[in-house]
């Protein structure tokens, strides 16, 4: 006996979207075809909860939305479900531990103001991912030493560069005495010579992601 589909959970990027970044009316079609049966609607996002907003705007529909790779689960109007930050002290240890790349890291609150992303070097991220620096410029502070902007536990800590160097601050993580008590996310596009590197705490078993 096959039981019925009651959630539907999408990705956006190369899954919801196109590669221009929309919504083709095919998909749109579909999921309304899919709440008219019931079916809940979930989007799934390594997108910051604020830079997914839109695309479920444009849906039309209220929904939840699962974002920041799993740490945080709010709903399009705000309502939080749940938050599963990385400790301050957790961050600190890495950024000490990591101050050969520090000037590749952007730290990621849960704001929705200037500062929910903390960087170190405008200049070295410019030249690793432009795009991402320029659609969140609101959102970025420049903060020198980065460990200086751990007034709050962040949800997550991310290095950005060139293959070989990511790949190098790879061997410096599995390396650190810290190394167990984070979960290392990790995306390459060799087409573009860039890798991105995320650090969130180790997921609590009662939320599994």
């Amino acid at each position: 006996m096959l039981l019925p589909i009651r959630l539907l959970a999408l990705d956006l990027d190369g899954t919801l979207l196109n590669s221009s970044g929309l919504i083709p009316p095919a998909n749109l079609a579909a999921l309304e075809r899919a709440r008219a049966r019931g079916v809940e609607i979930v989007l799934t996002t390594g997108r910051r909860h604020l830079f997914a907003l839109p695309i479920a705007a444009a849906l039309g529909f209220d929904l939840w939305l699962i974002s920041s790779n799993g740490a945080i689960t709010k709903s399009s109007r705000g309502e939080l479900f749940h938050r599963d930050l990385l400790p301050a002290s957790v961050a600190r240890r890495i950024l000490v531990d990591m101050a050969d790349f520090r000037r590749c890291a952007v730290l990621t609150f849960d704001r929705e103001s200037r500062g929910a992303l903390a960087i170190e070097s405008a200049e070295t991220l410019q030249g690793s991912v432009a795009r991402w620096v320029q659609a969140n410029l609101a959102f970025i502070e420049q903060v020198v030493p980065l460990q200086d902007a751990l007034t709050a536990d962040p949800i997550q800590a991310m290095f950005c560069g060139s293959l070989p160097l990511m790949r190098e601050a790879g061997t410096r993580l599995s390396e650190g005495e810290f190394a167990s008590g984070i979960t290392v996310m990790r995306t390459e596009y060799a087409s573009r010579d860039l890798c991105r590197s995320r650090h969130s705490p180790q997921p609590d078993p009662r939320h599994r992601r």
